[in-house]
């Protein structure tokens, strides 16, 4: 007994040495939860709706379960590589205000008839495949060798619809903090390749809290769905040889359930290379039609009012279902990594908030729920397909 004693003081001690204290931004609403929640968390600052907090890194997932369970958030906060990082994010005021009501570009809707003929070989059936390839993984934790293998099959898949487009690249982002990689594809624009637009959506699944490695998340909405729906956007705009005149960037982004650690890496680098980014999709769930009155829902927050209402526009124009707002909370998805860095985004959603998909990181996510089929993620295709063509020309 008191060898067995002995062995787990030892363990515990390693554990408290490994330990470190980290930083995130989170909703200031929900700082008080968390508090209750977790021993020695300290909130150092506030700034309009956005708090610092520092936190020990093993609590990183606990509060990622917190997060969802409480504010039905996925991520619901921002991890920082340093304690300035996260201050700056309250000092960059400025730039947020800029991502949210400045106008980037002329939101003009012109295309019609191409844009019209490409959403309309948007097929269900492909994005039912995907979603299923994808779920079949056990998890797609950023940590585990699945997470790994199913971004190794995304970019294959990527890859063999690109052959034989010398304007397309598809690459890894590797980041330096984990093992998973994010995924960019590059569709070079003609004539104002300096102009980029963004589609993208996490490609990572979580499910319980102890064990997540080996727990089973299949995450076919959370988030399947979106990568199943941005596939078949590069799918139609390959066959169709489609050649947008700005550069079109499609993005499936690593270890977002843990504080948007992908495309945070991802914005910040493309903030510090001063690139012109015009546009930024978020495709976060799809397939789950929970609201009865409402196909799309815009979340209104963290997000550029005029490229959203524009969204609006491409709905009522070439996608025809019923559409709204909603809002989503400090930190809900990828789009806030691109607001925080002075981006525009948007990020239409499957329901209100208050609709949200209740088996979310479980082991109940599967395509099941949705009545084994994409229909609904279908009409979020055929946005995002208007999006690239219209925003892209």
């Amino acid at each position: 007994m008191k060898k067995l004693w002995m062995i787990c003081a030892l363990a515990l001690t390693s554990q408290v040495a490994l330990a470190k204290d980290i930083y995130v931004t989170i909703g200031t609403d929900a700082v008080s939860v968390s508090q209750k929640n977790f021993s020695g968390m300290k909130a150092l600052d506030h700034y309009e709706g956005i708090s610092v907090l520092k936190i020990n890194d093993t609590q990183i997932e606990k509060l990622s379960k917190l997060m969802h369970d409480k504010f039905h958030r996925c991520g619901g906060f921002v991890v920082h590589d340093s304690k300035s990082e996260a201050l700056k994010v309250l000092s960059d005021s400025a730039i947020r205000k800029l991502a949210k009501k400045q106008k980037f570009v002329d939101y003009t809707i012109t295309e019609g008839a191409t844009t019209t003929a490409m959403v309309s070989m948007i097929k269900e059936f492909n994005i039912r495949s995907t979603i299923e390839k994808l779920s079949s993984f056990h998890n797609r934790y950023y940590k585990s060798q699945s997470g790994l293998d199913s971004q190794a099959w995304i970019k294959g898949q990527w890859e063999k619809m690109s052959q034989g487009r010398a304007d397309v690249t598809v690459e890894y982002f590797k980041h330096s903090n984990f093992p998973q990689p994010s995924i960019i594809m590059t569709v070079e624009g003609t004539t104002k390749s300096d102009e980029i637009v963004i589609i993208g959506g996490h490609a990572d699944s979580i499910a319980g809290y102890w064990g997540r490695e080996r727990a089973r998340a299949p995450g076919a909405d959370d988030n399947a769905s979106g990568i199943a729906t941005i596939t078949e956007t590069i799918r139609v705009l390959m066959e169709t040889g489609h050649k947008p005149q700005r550069t079109i960037k499609f993005m499936a982004y690593a270890a977002e359930e843990v504080g948007l650690l992908g495309s945070k890496d991802i914005a910040n680098s493309f903030k510090k290379a001063g690139k012109k980014v015009v546009g930024v999709l978020q495709l976060d769930m799809t397939n789950h039609a929970g609201t009865a009155d409402k196909d799309i829902v815009f979340m209104t927050d963290f997000t550029n009012s005029d490229q959203t209402e524009f969204m609006g526009r491409l709905v009522d124009t070439y996608v025809h279902v019923p559409w709204g707002f909603s809002k989503c909370g400090y930190g809900c998805s990828d789009h806030a990594s691109w607001h925080n860095a002075g981006y525009p985004a948007s990020m239409p959603f499957e329901s209100t908030m208050g609709d949200i998909n209740s088996k979310i990181h479980t082991k109940n996510d599967t395509i099941a729920q949705s009545g084994s089929h994409a229909q609904h993620a279908e009409k979020f295709a055929k946005l995002a397909m208007s999006f690239l063509v219209e925003l892209g020309k």
